[in-house]
């Protein structure tokens, strides 16, 4: 065997062993930290890369392994298709989720098949198509009932209760929110997949904050003080590991200050929305920024709100997203 030969041999193994399988874990883990911190088009280009490498172990594993590597190769298009959604490129998200969930289902994972249509939905969430949204988050409910998943089932009412509220029924989105909270209680301190460690309990009144603002939006302004309550202890207790997180809870904040009348406050903590969006590569940070620039120049006569809106607007149109 020539030098060169043994160099090919061994960097690209016959059969994949445990290893390999925990490198790629490993990877997809840090790729998805830099996602929460810095914007999904910081990471993107990476995550495709793996998952190229995945599909060549997976091509090459034995059945041991094979089984294992369904689910990695599974989540490194889920993290694709995230990072593809965040940075406006919608198209290519729903097509890694179509991957994902072949994967996942070729793997027996009915907990990241959960996730999977739980991220379908809210890719159709975010460009205003609710009842697309709940029907996928129907799926992925009976996928968390199949695996007994209280985490994924929490997730998953979260959700309901944010397309619902959005559709104006407060009734249904009170009691999913309340739903979500026993079942993430349920789920206790059980260590999580990795696709769903971000579902924490500030995640939890993240969703809390979001629904309430989204009810004080739809003509019920008495939800705009338990959504400031909500979000200001969100905002303190988020780190710069979930710098998106906090910057879209920021923007929900602002406009919850800003539908309660609290014109000043909200005008201060929009200005830090905007800034902390700055730090970020989202292209979705400008689309959760315009519901508080329409809120805002309903206010133009106060300069305070009238600068938020211009601040907003100038970032829209200088920043350079992907």
């Amino acid at each position: 065997m020539t030098d060169a030969e043994f160099t090919v041999r061994r960097a690209r193994p016959d059969r994949p062993g445990p290893p390999d399988v925990e490198q790629l874990e490993s990877q997809t883990r840090a790729l998805r930290a830099v996602d929460y911190t810095a914007g999904g088009g910081m990471c993107r280009d990476a995550v495709l890369v793996r998952i190229h490498r995945g599909h060549e172990l997976l091509a090459a594993a034995a059945d041991e392994v094979r089984a294992r590597l369904f689910s990695t190769v599974a989540d490194l298009h889920n993290l694709a298709a995230w990072t593809s959604f965040d940075s406006g490129h919608t198209g290519a998200a729903h097509h890694h989720l179509d991957l994902a969930l072949a994967l996942a289902e070729r793997g027996g994972n009915d907990e990241l098949a959960a996730n999977l249509r739980y991220r379908r939905g809210r890719i159709h969430l975010h460009h205003g198509a609710a009842d697309e949204a709940l029907a996928q988050f129907q799926h992925g409910r009976l996928a968390a009932r199949r695996c007994g998943s209280a985490l994924a089932a929490s997730i998953l009412s979260a959700n309901q209760a944010w397309a619902y509220a959005g559709k104006g029924d407060e009734q249904l989105a009170l009691a999913l929110l309340g739903r979500a909270a026993e079942e993430f209680e349920a789920a206790g301190p059980a260590d999580p997949p990795d696709w769903a460690r971000f579902f924490t309990e500030t995640d939890v009144a993240a969703m809390t904050g979001t629904v309430r603002t989204e009810l004080a939006l739809r003509g019920r302004p008495r939800h705009a003080r338990t959504a400031i309550a909500a979000l200001t202890d969100v905002v303190a207790r988020y780190g710069p590991d979930m710098a998106r997180s906090r910057a879209f809870c920021l923007a929900m904040l602002a406009h919850a200050h800003l539908l309660d009348g609290d014109l000043e406050r909200g005008a201060r903590i929009g200005i830090e929305a905007v800034d902390a969006a700055e730090m970020l590569k989202s292209v979705r940070t400008k689309d959760r920024l315009r519901p508080l620039k329409l809120e805002a120049e309903k206010h133009l006569d106060h300069p305070a709100v009238r600068a938020l809106a211009e601040h907003i607007t100038a970032y829209v149109v200088s920043s350079a997203h992907v």
